[in-house]
């Protein structure tokens, strides 16, 4: 199971989250989808994903799962860790954007980094297209929203309120 950490930024795969509460914004509620449902709902607390969920876990996992630095990026902690999984290129370098100023190149930044991370949906055939939008939900917090649509003309979208934040 996939648990996010809004308040550090953090996502990582465990067994048992011990909580029901999975992925939430900034002031601990539950990120939604178009029609308002939680997406955590497609978690069985304890038990991992449940099946139907999968596209939702495909957009979270690419987006929260750390993509390998290329030479040329500037690691924030300033060490040579390139992170990234060593089975292949999945992920996104939105953690390369943890010591980045506020700004509307950020905005763009971060635009680009979901939409490459989310690219292969649409290379793969999964989507029809994904509209990426960023926006600053406060003045050191940006939030991204997610339009997905499918072949058969339905749409869902993601709000992450509390995707970035400066530190």
């Amino acid at each position: 199971m996939t648990l996010w950490d809004s308040v550090t930024g953090s996502g990582d795969w465990v067994l048992d989250p011990g909580s029901s509460s999975i992925w939430t914004d900034e002031n601990g509620d539950s990120i939604v989808d178009e029609f308002g449902q939680p997406v955590n709902s497609v978690f069985v607390a304890g038990g991992g994903l449940v099946s139907g969920g999968d596209l939702v876990t495909a957009v979270l996992i690419s987006l929260f799962t750390d993509a390998a630095a290329e030479d040329d990026d500037k690691i924030p902690d300033g060490s040579s860790d390139p992170r990234g999984w060593w089975a292949g290129d999945i992920g996104s370098k939105i953690w390369l954007r943890a010591r980045d100023k506020p700004t509307p190149t950020l905005l763009a930044l971060i635009k680009n980094d979901c939409e490459r991370a989310l690219a292969w949906l649409i290379e793969d055939e999964v989507l029809a297209s994904i509209t990426v939008e960023t926006e600053f939900t406060r003045p050191t917090m940006l939030g991204v929203r997610i339009l997905l649509l499918r072949h058969d003309g339905a749409r869902i979208a993601l709000k992450f309120s509390r995707l970035w934040e400066s530190i």
